[in-house]
């Protein structure tokens, strides 16, 4: 599967005493191709982990996944082109759930015919849970979400693309031999981009052109028309000495088509003074 980290948000009204809830929910990522027309039904499950009932209920939004971590849209101010909030219908709409047990939920995901803009689509369907009963004296009611993220591929023309601007390599203000390297990176293609869709590394020159270090780069999903900081921490070895570098970010993108991937290159020049 396909990775995408899933938040687990609990919010709370502000008081002085508590009423918890919990709940664990499956699958939590669920990638689908879903061509124009289609439609896809399935189950999700939500397990109360908690030791008292809950009354668990479902909401279907759409997201974005800014720096890798969703971010669940308000429906009234959704105004993302690759949201899904409107594509998935699940019912019950409500349940409450012994100690244990384990709820399902029936969904359908429906790709309409005609899609505008073209390109994936993104929803997610939230799971809340609060107690069933509250406590006597209970001034907090401490509620549970925790969401099943829908990444919805059309085929045909939909493709991931990455661009990068803004690129800098500066030294650590408490290190002098830590520097980072940055720059803007953004999808802006119609689909997303897979964590398991992405190799990148980082190695650095010197003046000369040789090599004096590399390392792998860290990468993550990122949908389409999403921006992230893309950061790296190079380490220089404690004997490297004064003059000019240059680090040098490479991303190989592996759609989507596995045998003709896209590659990213960029560079950063430095010079080092120790």
């Amino acid at each position: 599967m396909r990775k995408l980290i899933a938040i687990v948000a609990v919010t709370a009204l502000l008081g002085v005493l508590a009423t918890p809830a919990g709940i664990s929910v499956f699958p939590l990522v669920q990638e689908l191709l879903l061509p124009p027309g289609t439609s896809y039904s399935n189950t999700i499950q939500v397990e109360n982990v908690s030791e008292e009932p809950v009354k668990i209920t479902v909401q279907v939004v759409g997201f974005m996944a800014p720096e890798g971590i969703p971010q669940f849209l308000d429906p009234a101010q959704d105004r993302y082109p690759f949201s899904g909030k409107d594509l998935l219908t699940i019912e019950p709409a409500q349940q409450e759930v012994l100690p244990g047990e384990t709820a399902t939920f029936h969904y359908t995901v429906t790709m309409p015919a005609d899609l505008d803009p073209y390109g994936g689509r993104y929803l997610a369907a939230v799971f809340r849970a609060e107690p069933v009963e509250v406590e006597a004296g209970a001034q907090v009611v401490v509620t549970a979400q925790v969401a099943s993220l829908f990444l919805i591929d059309p085929g045909g023309e939909a493709a991931p693309h990455l661009k990068a601007a803004d690129i800098k390599a500066y030294p650590s203000v408490d290190d002098p031999h830590k520097i980072v390297l940055e720059a803007l990176v953004t999808n802006d293609g119609n689909l997303h981009i897979s964590s398991d869709q992405i190799r990148g590394y980082v190695y650095i020159t010197d003046e000369d052109g040789y090599v004096v270090d590399e390392f792998a780069a860290h990468t993550h999903t990122v949908l389409p028309g999403n921006a992230y900081i893309h950061r790296e921490v190079w380490q220089a070895p404690q004997d490297l000495p004064s003059g000019k570098y240059y680090l040098h970010l490479g991303l190989v993108l592996f759609a989507p088509d596995p045998e003709h991937p896209q590659h990213l290159f960029i560079t950063a020049p430095i010079t080092l003074k120790f």
